[in-house]
């Protein structure tokens, strides 16, 4: 009898322990539907059912999903490593908002890191350009006016000293001026595969240009928040997969330099339900790197590189247990 009492209690002791994640809602607020991060949290909000968590997917923009998230009305959200910098000292997007705001921010904590649109640069693939130093003498698009990416381009050529002629131009038409040997290369932001550059490799066949370690490493010393920027690797069998051929890489692998968006949520949040939706991220990655291209390049052993805030305590709970960290 006394035995049946104590297995009856351990059970219903256990119940209660999975009812209390069972019960758990959290709304994951993405950047817009064809985001990187949305779609990491609709095959996440999948994993999460499995494990007893209602998590729903909003769109809500960054600027806009950090603020909601600050405030209680969401309780996930990605965001740029610099861009959360930016808004824990009110620089930037955030320069208007309110030290009470700020201060929210400032508590929040991370999860994971995610790489989330690169640098890409391109050339014709029967350009006799291969490296960053080739591009020196060269007409090279590097964006939009007053576009982050075209700035830090800039600072690359600088750091290689080299001349180059930058024209600020729109992806679209770069790649176009691309095709007809008006450019040589073009800088273009976004992940992989990216529709700019699915479009016109049908027509021209391209190649990416990769940056060295050594300058990386000179540029995060040079740019302002320069130690959030990570150098992300990519396998050549990504690119042929997302192109189907028509974008060459240079050896097994083409680098481009990034930051990483991170997946934020409230200090607040509770630590039991963050270290099981870490647990059922990582452990059903590979239904993550099935959803596309872009979430095949999520990789346990880099997702803490560049994050600007400190681990949930749930998160690092996940972390510590499987030896990532101390």
């Amino acid at each position: 009898m006394r035995t049946n009492f104590y297995t009856k209690l351990i059970t219903a002791l256990a119940l209660t322990a999975v009812a209390s994640v069972a019960s758990a809602k959290v709304v994951f607020s993405g950047v817009s539907p064809t985001s990187d991060d949305y779609a990491l949290g609709v095959v996440w909000s999948g994993l999460a059912r499995q494990a007893g968590i209602d998590m729903t997917v909003v769109e809500n923009g960054t600027v806009a999903g950090l603020r909601k998230t600050a405030m209680n009305e969401t309780d996930m959200v990605a965001i740029g490593a610099p861009h959360y910098r930016d808004a824990v000292n009110g620089s930037g997007a955030y320069a208007r908002d309110p030290e009470s705001l700020r201060s929210q921010y400032k508590n929040m904590k991370a999860i994971l890191g995610l790489p989330s649109g690169m640098a890409q640069y391109l050339v014709n693939a029967q350009s006799d350009i291969h490296s960053f130093a080739d591009f020196n003498g060269k007409k090279v698009g590097i964006g939009r006016p007053g576009g982050n990416a075209g700035q830090v381009s800039k600072e690359l050529f600088k750091l290689q000293s080299i001349k180059v002629d930058g024209q600020h131009l729109e992806y679209g038409p770069a790649l176009e001026q691309l095709a007809t040997g008006s450019l040589d290369g073009t800088l273009v932001w976004g992940s992989i595969p990216n529709a700019s550059i699915d479009n016109a490799s049908r027509s021209t066949k391209l190649r990416f240009v990769s940056l060295d370690a050594d300058t990386f490493a000179k540029l995060q010393s040079s740019i302002s928040n320069g130690e959030f920027y990570i150098l992300q690797e990519v396998p050549a069998k990504v690119v042929q997969k997302a192109y189907e051929g028509r974008v060459e890489v240079d050896g097994d692998t083409a680098r481009f330099w990034t930051f990483p968006w991170q997946i934020m949520v409230r200090a607040d949040m509770d630590e039991k339900t963050v270290y099981t939706l870490t647990k059922t991220l990582w452990e059903g990655i590979n239904k993550v790197h099935d959803a596309s291209p872009a979430l095949s390049l999520i990789n346990i052993n880099d997702t803490l590189k560049g994050i600007s805030a400190d681990l949930h305590p749930g998160a690092a709970r996940y972390y510590r247990e499987i030896g990532k960290i101390k």
